[in-house]
C-alpha cells in the first residue's frame, strides 16, 4: 500500500570535488521545502474554526455539536503522528509530505464547494477525521529530513527557526479568508477553498524541492560530512531502515523521558488548540468582533508566537545553560496568566 513512499536507493557517491557544493545547495533547497511545506499544512488545518460562527448562525449547530466535530481532528492527528510516523521513518519525504498536504487540501475543497459536507455533524466529523489523519503526515516527514541532512550540533538552531513555519502558515489563514471574502462576494466558504488552493500549490513545491537521504543523492551520511558522530555511532546500525517493532519497542515504549515529554506536550496543546479552535466564536459572541477583526486577531495570535519561540530558545541557551525545561515552565506560567485574562474578561455574550 505504501510502496510509493519507499526511500530511494543509494546512488553511487559523487566525486569528492562535488560533495561540498552539492550538500550546500541541497540543504538550502530542502530547508525551504520543509519550511514552506510545513507552513502549507497549517493553511488547511484550522480553517473550520473560522467557519464555525457561520455554521452556528446558518445551520443552527450548537457549540457542543461543533466541539464534537472538532475533536475528530485532534483524535486523528494524535493517532496519525504515532502510527504514520512509523511509516514516515521508512518513506521518501518527497512523496509522503506532498501526498498528505494534497489530500488535506482536497478535504478543504470539499467543504468549500460541496454544501452537503456541512449538512450534518456526522459528515463533518468524518471529513475532519480524514483531515486530521493526513495532517499527522507533516511533522514526521520534516523531522526525518532534518535528522538525515543536518548533524546533531546543528539541529538545535535549525529546529528553532523551522518551528516558526507553523505560526506563519496558521496565521495566514485569517488574511486569506478575508481575501476570499473580497474576491467571492462575502462567501464564508472561502475560509476553506482559498487556503486550500495555496496549500495545493505548496504540495507541488514540496514535490520539486524535497529529496530523500543524502546517500540517495550520491552524498555521504551527514555524520561523516560534518564529522559529528553521536556517542557509540555505528554506520551500519544508524543508517539502516529500522523495523516498526524496533522503533516502537526499543525507542518509544521503553523511553521514559519521551513519555514525560509527550504528557507535558499534551497539556500545552490543550491550551493552544483550545484557543485556536474557539477564538473566532469567542470573539464573535463575547466581544462582538466583526469577521475582519476576528480574522486579523487570529493572524496576530499565531504570528505573536514567532518572537516567543525564538526568545524561548535563546533564553534556554543563554540563561538556563542549555536546560530546556525551566524555559518551558516559565513560558507556560505566562500562558496561564493569559488564559486567566481571557477567562475573567469575557464581556457580555451576544446571545
Amino acid at each position: 500500500m505504501f510502496g510509493i513512499f519507499r526511500p530511494a536507493a543509494h546512488r553511487q557517491r559523487l566525486p569528492e570535488s562535488q560533495i561540498g557544493d552539492t550538500y550546500t545547495r541541497l540543504r538550502w533547497q530542502l530547508f525551504f521545502g520543509i519550511f514552506i511545506g510545513y507552513a502549507g499544512y497549517y493553511l488547511v488545518r484550522k480553517n473550520f474554526s473560522l467557519a464555525m460562527p457561520f455554521l452556528i448562525d446558518e445551520y443552527g449547530f450548537s457549540r457542543g455539536d461543533l466541539g464534537v466535530a472538532l475533536a475528530a481532528v485532534s483524535i486523528a492527528y494524535g493517532l496519525s503522528k504515532f502510527l504514520m510516523g512509523s511509516v514516515s521513518d521508512r518513506s521518501n519525504p518527497r512523496y509522503f509530505l506532498s501526498a498528505g498536504l494534497l489530500i488535506s487540501s482536497l478535504v478543504m475543497f470539499s467543504f468549500g464547494f460541496l454544501p452537503w459536507t456541512t449538512s450534518s455533524i456526522a459528515i463533518i466529523f468524518v471529513l475532519l477525521f480524514i483531515n486530521g489523519w493526513v495532517q499527522g503526515m507533516g511533522w514526521p516527514a520534516c523531522g526525518r529530513t532534518m535528522v538525515h541532512w543536518w548533524s546533531q550540533r546543528e539541529r538545535g538552531e535549525l529546529v528553532s527557526v523551522w518551528n516558526i513555519a507553523h505560526n506563519i502558515g496558521g496565521g495566514l489563514i485569517g488574511p486569506l479568508f478575508l481575501l476570499g471574502l473580497w474576491l467571492f462576494n462575502d462567501d464564508w466558504r472561502a475560509s476553506f477553498y482559498v487556503p486550500a488552493f495555496f496549500a495545493a500549490l505548496v504540495a507541488v513545491f514540496i514535490w520539486f524541492t524535497l529529496r530523500d537521504t543524502p546517500q540517495s543523492c550520491g552524498l555521504p551520511p551527514i555524520e561523516e560530512y560534518k564529522d559529528d558522530y553521536p556517542d557509540n555511532y555505528d554506520e551500519e546500525a544508524f543508517e539502516k531502515e529500522m523495523s516498526a517493532k524496533d522503533i516502537f519497542v526499543t525507542y518509544v515504549m521503553k523511553n521514559r523521558l519521551l513519555w514525560y515529554i509527550a504528557i507535558a506536550n499534551a497539556f500545552v496543546y490543550l491550551i493552544r488548540y483550545g484557543v485556536l479552535d474557539w477564538a473566532p466564536v469567542y470573539l464573535d459572541e463575547a466581544k462582538g468582533f466583526s469577521v475582519d477583526k476576528s480574522s486579523w486577531a487570529y493572524f496576530l495570535y499565531e504570528w505573536a508566537g514567532i518572537p516567543g519561540t525564538l526568545l524561548c530558545g535563546w533564553m534556554s541557551d543563554k540563561f538556563f545553560k542549555g536546560a530546556r525545561a525551566p524555559a518551558g515552565v516559565l513560558f507556560m506560567v505566562l500562558v496561564t496568566v493569559a488564559v486567566l485574562v481571557y477567562w475573567f474578561n469575557c464581556g457580555q455574550p451576544r446571545y
